[in-house]
């Protein structure tokens, strides 16, 4: 396969660089969402702590009733923020990773026909047709793993952000109706 130890080198670099490239993208993305997650605790902690504060000023049911009640939506409105957040960081590195994988096809896949092209050159007389067909096969195969990536990548994203969007509009649903009967409650208190 190598035809001389420059050319190993060369591969073995390359491999590391990979290899470097690949670590360097899983930590990135290890990075972003702890962030994420210290600045979601961060948020929590004070949120927390100014929800104490303003129940320790309250004296009467009524006065609880509506406290109560005014938490709900910005607290659900809160937590979807947070979801989409934590989505977004996902797909993201998702969405490196799978960049990654589908350069490192594309490469294998061109040094399989280059490696093909240099047998033809050294193979018997004959055997074009053979060595053709081999490099169809792979061409054939990388247009497939081509569409089959991009038809998942559609599909996969359309299937996610339909939920993410429909968790969104039943929670705020939820949220509403949750509200106006505590509304219709609270004048009966």
């Amino acid at each position: 396969m190598f035809t001389n130890v420059q050319e190993f080198s060369a591969f073995g670099q390359a491999q590391f660089d990979k290899a470097v490239r690949l670590s360097s993208i899983v930590l990135a993305s290890a990075e972003r969402i702890t962030n994420l997650q210290l600045e979601i605790a961060r948020k929590v902690v004070a949120e927390n702590a100014e929800t104490v504060k303003q129940l320790t000023g309250i004296k009467d049911p009524k006065s609880f009733a509506e406290f109560q009640a005014g938490l709900v939506q910005p607290n659900l409105d809160k937590t979807l923020a947070t979801a989409r957040e934590v989505y977004d960081a996902t797909v993201a590195a998702q969405t490196e990773l799978t960049s990654f994988v589908e350069e490192q096809v594309a490469e294998t896949n061109k040094q399989v026909l280059e490696a093909l092209d240099r047998l033809a050159k050294h193979a018997p007389a004959g055997s074009e047709s053979a060595v053709q067909v081999l490099k169809n096969l792979v061409s054939s195969g990388s247009a497939a793993f081509e569409s089959a990536s991009k038809t998942a990548k559609k599909v996969g994203s359309d299937f996610a952000e339909a939920s993410v969007e429909a968790a969104e509009t039943s929670a705020k649903a939820a949220g509403a109706a949750v509200s106006r009967a505590r509304k219709t409650t609270t004048p009966a208190a």
